[in-house]
């Protein structure tokens, strides 16, 4: 299986990516498009810098390695962009790993054989959107992670490969809480994609639950009362 982690962020790739290169059947590469925020001259300049820190800091060849085999791909524009959606079609990729700031649109998505997976801090189709960790907890349910695959909806896509709850006891704050089932992206993404391989069938993300907007200081404060146990 060909997967493309999609990313700004060398960094933040490349995290994935040694999570996941000892898996059985997967052809990894990294696939960066510059932020929406700078050139892409300029993005790929702090994406090498990155690059090679990490080779220095960690001792580790693989980020050059990466760049001299092919195998680490800068795109000039946004991922929408057909000239960049062009590049991925040919490099022929089964699935896209999404750890960009982003909405994909179809022409990207549609360049995937299988699609793009999203890691969602959240239970579909219960909790879409934003805060959903925060109004989880604020509504007493349970708090999760779901991976599925994205459409051009804000978490609507139809396909969830894996959903489970999460125990996030002893995390004394929204930012802890948060940063916690995020920094799981690795552990998830790598089953999911041991799911794809073993041909694993879909639940569905049926639309039934509601969309959420970003919580208020006021609630957020609460939930942060209710994260350290001080309220009953």
């Amino acid at each position: 299986m060909r997967t493309g982690i999609l990313a700004h962020s060398f960094s933040s790739a490349f995290t994935i990516y040694k999570a996941l290169e000892d898996m059985p059947g997967q052809e990894l590469l990294i696939v960066l498009s510059p932020s929406p925020h700078r050139s892409a001259g300029t993005a790929r300049l702090a994406n090498l810098v990155r690059l090679f820190l990490t080779s220095l800091k960690e001792f580790d060849p693989t980020p050059l390695r990466l760049l001299l085999t092919g195998r680490l791909i800068f795109l000039g524009r946004p991922f929408h962009d057909e000239r960049s959606v062009e590049t991925l079609k040919n490099f022929k990729l089964d699935v896209g790993l999404h750890k960009a700031g982003v909405i994909y649109r179809d022409n990207t998505i549609n360049a995937f054989r299988q699609g793009i997976l999203n890691h969602h801090i959240g239970i579909l189709p219960a909790y879409r959107g934003r805060s959903v960790l925060e109004w989880s907890v604020l509504q007493g349910d349970p708090v999760g992670i779901t991976v599925f695959f994205i459409d051009t909806g804000i978490d609507t896509g139809s396909r969830i490969l894996l959903s489970e709850e999460i125990d996030i006891s002893g995390r004394r704050s929204v930012a802890e809480a948060k940063q916690y089932l995020f920094n799981l992206d690795t552990v998830f993404f790598r089953k999911s994609l041991t799911l794809i391989d073993s041909n694993q069938s879909f639940q569905l993300n049926d639309g039934s639950g509601r969309r959420y907007f970003v919580m208020s200081k006021l609630f957020e404060g609460v939930v942060e009362e209710l994260l350290k146990g001080e309220l009953r």
